[in-house]
Parts: structure tokens; sequence; C-alpha cells
């Protein structure tokens, strides 16, 4: 690496994630962690220092991008705040790239598609979403392309996330609260409909992959999913690996509007219903042709998540 450093901007569920991933494969590396308060939520590996800044301040983002050699964008701020963070965040990216010769892979999801009616999702489609949100994440990859920075950029793209740490999630943190509070949790949607979902573990194994091979930028690179399942299987699996008669309904979409018109990311959640009413099909044939099918099995994904959640919360 050059006596460079590698660094990871969010400590969020993804930046530590990553963070994990790369103690595992390169634990001689040098990581920077960046996050607005300069504190880490978990404690620092050897090697690892962080430093508080705001990521969309271009000069302050160029500085940090002059010691990398490689960057991780793993970044989010609540859905009401995307309009105003990622355009900003986006220049600051395109600011540290043109200054600098570091590479970046970019955590991204799916919604730059749009709602593609139950047909699966390629590497290869073009980012026309309809939606305000999904607009934002398709501008983020097209300023890439229109600065001509897209041979140092590899998106790295994740479906709805599943696992450990996971704060706003189907299957997240408020989810198993409920669990084992016995308390009923709440679906959305149609919960019979087959939904690829995203262990973040393999996403973070898939970001450090991409990333330490030099021909695999300039591209989209999705993350293999374990086979596509409906939520009501994911409560029975999660019924078995916790013993618990787990209770559950589903939100009629008239009911997440009259709550949107009181809760702002709820509000923002409406738009996004369309992968809930549909098949959620993501096709990762790029990635495994590659780097060969790395997807963690339903039963691994779900004790890995109910044990960090006995060991951390309950």
């Amino acid at each position: 690496m050059q006596n460079k450093m590698i660094t990871i901007l969010g400590t969020g569920q993804v930046g530590k994630a990553v963070l994990d991933q790369l103690q595992i494969v390169r634990p001689e590396s040098a990581i920077l962690l960046v996050n607005r308060s300069g504190k880490a939520p978990f404690d620092l590996p050897k090697g690892t220092n962080i430093v508080g800044m705001d990521a969309t301040n271009p000069g302050a983002l160029v500085d940090v991008f002059q010691k990398s050699d490689l960057v991780f964008v793993c970044m989010d701020v609540p859905y009401q705040n995307w309009h105003t963070f990622y355009p900003l965040l986006s220049d600051a990216l395109v600011a540290g790239l043109k200054n600098t010769a570091a590479k970046l892979i970019f955590a991204d999801n799916m919604y730059s598609y749009g709602n593609r009616k139950g047909e699966p999702l390629y590497e290869t489609l073009a980012h026309t979403a309809k939606t305000q949100k999904g607009k934002i994440r398709a501008d983020v990859i097209k300023n890439f392309e229109r600065n001509g920075l897209q041979e140092r950029v590899a998106i790295v793209k994740s479906s709805d996330f599943i696992g450990p740490r996971i704060e706003k999630g189907v299957f997240g943190i408020d989810f198993l609260a409920n669990v084992y509070r016995n308390k009923a949790v709440n679906l959305p949607g149609n919960i019979k409909l087959p939904h690829h979902f995203t262990f973040i573990e393999d996403f973070a194994k898939a970001m450090v992959l991409v990333a330490f091979e030099p021909g695999d930028f300039n591209g989209v690179w999705h993350v293999p999913n374990a086979p596509a399942i409906s939520q009501k299987d994911w409560i029975d699996l999660f019924r078995k690996h916790t013993g618990r008669p787990i209770k559950y309904r589903t939100i009629p979409k008239i009911v997440v509007k009259l709550v949107g018109m009181f809760n702002p990311f709820v509000r923002e959640l409406q738009e996004l219903s369309y992968q809930f009413e549909y098949p959620y099909l993501v096709n990762a044939q790029r990635f495994i042709e590659k780097f060969g099918d790395i997807a963690t099995p339903h039963d691994q994904i779900v004790q890995k998540t109910i044990d960090w959640y006995r060991e951390t919360v309950v």
C-alpha cells in the first residue's frame, strides 16, 4: 500500500463491518476512521485511528484522500436529510478524487434502479429511478461519471440489510427488541413475496474483495445474497433460533401514510413501498463469476444476529 492509509468514512453499521473485515484480511494496514464527532462508538483495534470532520467539506476531504490509497465511503444520514447531504458529499468526493490518486469504494443500495415491478436487478441496469431517494443515489454515481472519475470508483450495492447492528431494517434492532419483549413485530407490504436481504458481513466482505483487485473499479457490483425467501419465512427462522413464539402484524399502506404525517422517517419510507409490493430479486452474477458466491446461509445469518443481540443488548 506504499505506506499510505486505508480510510473508512463512517463508523456506523457498514463502517464497523468493513473495519472488522479489514482486520481479518489486512491486519497490518494503517486505517483511518472518519466521522463527525471524532469519537469511536467501539474499541479501536491496533493501527486504527479516528478523526472528526465534516465529510461534505471538500478541502478537509482532499486532505484525507491525499494520505490514502483506498477510501471506503460508508456514510449515511436519516432519509429526510438525504436531499442536502448526498449532493454535498458527492461533490466533496469528486474533489478528493480529482486532487489525488486515491481509489474509492462506495457503499450503495438498489434505489437508483427504481421500481422494476418484480424483475431482477442486474449490475448492468441504468440508474433511472423516478423516486426522490432513487434519483439522489443515481446522481452520486452520475457525478463520478460526469467528471471522468469512474476508473477509480467501485460501486458496491446491497439489498435491504440483515444482521448485527442493523438500525433501520425490517429485521433490525427494533424487530429484535420486540421479539425479546414478547411484543408483536411490524412487517411491511406483502409478507409472502420472495425478497433478497443482504447480510451485512457479506456486504463488507464484498467491498474489501473488490477494493484490492485493481481491475474491479469502473463498475457496479451486486453482493450475493442467500436465496430469496419471504418475510414470513424469515419469521419462522427467527422463531426456530430464538425459541420464541413471535407474533407479527402487517402494516397496511394507508397506515404508513397516516403515520408519515407525523413522523418524517416514516414519511420518507412511503416512496420505497414498492420493494415489498413485488418480488425483490437481486442478480449478482458478475460478482459470483469473479469472486464466487460468498452469501451466508439463512440459518447462520439468523443465529449470528441473535448471538450479537444477546451479547450486546439483552
